[in-house]
């Protein structure tokens, strides 16, 4: 049986959570740098999403809205194929860095709280400036991509003052 002992700072729950959470985020971040970095991923996106376009254009016709929607898709993961061993690497590095402030923050170290700002932010600007806002489907990832990231945050900043 393990105790607290007097006088050690406990974890709140809520800090508990969004740092698994994190851990998580962070590992399937490493997984897609190691995907878009070494492996031949990018490429088999782009040929997946180009029959997914020629399946739903015989289907539907050409004129259907979700057609525009599976360009779109299309277009994003020709940008990430551009770009896929610099979003790879940035992302790899980014994610350890977020690790990291989260292990901190796991410890209740608020430096750990500026260390993973530092590398959302990263992240955000990395994502716009590789992928850019070509298309509704790029502009609504970077959209919801960019809410989710705000929202940790937040939710970090409001748990620093458990932190020393």
């Amino acid at each position: 049986m393990t105790t607290t002992p007097p006088g050690a700072a406990k974890r709140p729950t809520l800090l508990t959570v969004i740092c698994i959470l994190s851990f998580i985020g962070g590992a399937i971040g490493l997984w897609g740098g190691y995907a878009n970095a070494f492996t031949d991923f990018p490429q088999k996106q782009v040929e997946e999403s180009k029959n997914q376009l020629q399946e739903m254009t015989d289907q539907v016709g050409a004129d259907s809205p979700m057609i525009g929607l599976l360009e779109d898709g299309l277009a994003m993961n020709e940008k990430n194929l551009e770009n896929a061993k610099p979003i790879g690497y940035s992302n790899l590095v980014l994610s350890l860095i977020s690790i990291t402030g989260v292990w901190l923050m796991w410890n209740l170290r608020k430096t750990g709280f500026w260390i993973y700002l530092v590398a959302s932010v990263g992240g955000l600007t990395s994502a716009f400036y590789f992928l850019g806002g070509e298309g509704l489907f790029a502009n609504i990832t970077t959209i919801l991509t960019t809410i989710i990231t705000v929202i940790f945050i937040i939710l970090f900043g409001v748990n620093v003052k458990h932190m020393r």
